[in-house]
């Protein structure tokens, strides 16, 4: 499997292949990969639209989309997830979604002023107008708080991805905010927050190898598309089709139907039949 992040900054896994958001840049990265299956990754909508466009050049027959909607350190340790060696793409939305929700994501921006998700309260929009004011976003959690000199991202993850603006947000060392020294440092992300100076830290809890394995080890839940018959959780990165399951089968009262009724077996048919003569009495 190759893996294509589609507006994808620098610093990303050294497997992953980026490309700008533009159609032909897209198609011209696929055509330079060996014969393999592709899944184009995105975490933006202009990114998610191109990437469909592509697949209905190339055809859906090899060509995948996984879109999440998360932050770009976070995608960044989602990509590392996904590229683990051995990887087959029916296998990618399982594994990003693992890595995905073991990861825990936290900015620290100078204004909420303009922020809208998660919405800051009215004192802190206030407060953003104040010199020398910082704030902390936890992502997952969806809650904002004043910065009193402790970014909270925790420790023992094997995984700290890092972004930041050209200026920094506080004059705090990275080591003072930071559990450690980050494994990546993301550049050309644009921009990330809607303020001028911010931080972005995106740690894995555990190991990323623990969350693939532990994704891989569900496969027997698995279900399978209808058009293409891959196995697939959720939908199809090919088809965009939702997973089909096994119809349950109870032994003692026979094949269920959709409705919920026990089909009707040879031998629980009633024995008595229908009077030949037909009369009324």
């Amino acid at each position: 499997m190759q893996v294509i992040a589609i507006g994808g900054p620098e610093g990303v896994h050294p497997a992953v292949h980026r490309t700008d958001r533009a159609l032909g840049a897209v198609v011209d990265a696929v055509a330079e990969l060996p014969a393999d299956d592709v899944v184009l990754a995105t975490r933006d909508e202009q990114a998610r639209k191109v990437a469909r466009a592509a697949r209905l050049v190339l055809g859906a027959e090899r060509v995948g989309v996984l879109h999440v909607d998360a932050p770009c350190t976070a995608w960044a340790v989602m990509l590392a997830g996904i590229s683990a060696s051995g990887l087959t793409a029916s296998s990618a939305r399982a594994v990003a979604d693992e890595v995905l929700a073991r990861t825990t994501t936290r900015a620290l921006v100078s204004s909420v002023a303009s922020l809208h998700r998660p919405a800051p309260t009215f004192r802190q929009h206030a407060g953003s107008y104040l010199p020398g004011t910082a704030f902390v976003v936890d992502v997952g959690r969806g809650t904002v708080s004043r910065f009193r000199g402790s970014f909270g991202v925790p420790d023992g993850g094997d995984t700290l991805v890092v972004a930041r603006s050209a200026r920094p947000v506080v004059r705090v060392e990275d080591g003072e905010l930071l559990p450690r020294t980050p494994d990546t440092q993301l550049t050309g992300v644009g921009d990330g927050w809607p303020a001028a100076r911010w931080l972005e830290a995106s740690t894995i809890d555990g190991s990323l190898g623990a969350a693939v394995t532990t994704a891989l080890s569900r496969s027997y839940l698995w279900g399978a598309c209808d058009a293409c018959g891959r196995a697939v959780t959720a939908a199809c990165i090919f088809c965009d089709i939702g997973e089909r399951r096994p119809r349950a089968v109870r032994t003692d009262r026979g094949d269920l139907s959709r409705a919920g009724r026990p089909a009707i077996q040879p031998d629980t048919l009633p024995d008595t039949q229908p009077d030949p003569q037909g009369a009324i009495s």
